[in-house]
Order: structure tokens, then sequence, then C-alpha cells
């Protein structure tokens, strides 16, 4: 269901180098809000989200990752990094990272901005995409099922 305001935003953008670098404070305070919520954390630290984003600008550069993002006027509200991955012999896209501003969730957006990354994955000739969501995350476990994706494998982990 979209959001009675959805005509308001651009569609999902395909984000160049460029347009990468010029959000990058905020491609990176969006990769660390994300990893707050992961349940393991130690190690972790902003420095970490700001290498994450930089590699994430060079794979844009060098093609061999897709970035959309969501603009409200000049403003990023939410991206997404994928990129090809094998598993096993078929060829899929791993989403790597979601994210959608709070200020704008439950709005249709982390929604387009799946289906950018499945259009593009579809008309590059991909057998599948395939993401990891955090076991508590239940807000986006619905997102992904609604959206048609399956639970393949479970990750268990037990600590010591």
């Amino acid at each position: 269901m979209q959001h009675k305001n959805m005509e308001r935003w651009n569609e999902p953008v395909l984000l160049s180098r460029e347009a990468c670098l010029r959000n990058k404070e905020r491609l990176t305070a969006f990769y660390d809000s994300n990893m707050q919520l992961c349940s393991y954390m130690d190690g972790f630290s902003h420095r970490d989200a700001e290498l994450k984003t930089e590699g994430m600008t060079e794979h844009v550069s060098n093609g061999t990752a897709m970035v959309f993002g969501m603009f409200d006027g000049d403003e990023l509200i939410g991206f997404v990094w994928a990129y090809e991955h094998f598993f096993r012999t078929e060829k899929r896209v791993y989403v790597n990272e979601i994210h959608v501003d709070k200020r704008y969730r439950h709005r249709g957006i982390g929604r387009r901005l799946l289906t950018a990354v499945e259009d593009m994955a579809r008309k590059l000739g991909y057998g599948a995409i395939y993401l990891h969501a955090e076991g508590n995350n239940e807000g986006a476990i619905r997102l992904y099922e609604s959206e048609g994706f399956e639970k393949e494998r479970i990750q268990l982990r037990k600590g010591l």
C-alpha cells in the first residue's frame, strides 16, 4: 500500500560515485544507525561505518555495485546497496545494506528501493536477490516477506 503523500518523492535514483561522495556523511550515518541494531557489535565503530561507505563508493566507481537512493528534495532519505554474488551455482544480487530515515519509514520507500534493485537485477539477468536481516528486526523481515523474500537459511550463534 502506498502512502498518500508518496508522490512528493522522486523515484529511486541510481547513485554515481559523485552522488555517493556528496552524500557520504548521510550514507555513513545510515550505515552506522543500522549497525547499532545488530545483535553483535563488538569491535564496530563509527570509523568502520565510514570505511564501509568509502568501500561502497569504490565499488560504485568500478561498476561492481549498484546503489539506489531516495530523496526528499536534496535530502537523501534512504538507500540500498547491492552487488553480484554467487551462491553455489546461482548468480544472485546480494543486498548488502538498506536503510530508510526513521522519519520516512512505513511510507513505501524501502519497498521502492528493493523494487529498483529487483528491476535492475532482472534486466541484467540475475537469478535471484537475497539479503540478511537481524533476527529481532521484525519490521524489516515483514517488509522482505511481503516483497516475496523467503527464508532460505537461518544463522544461529552461541556465545562462549
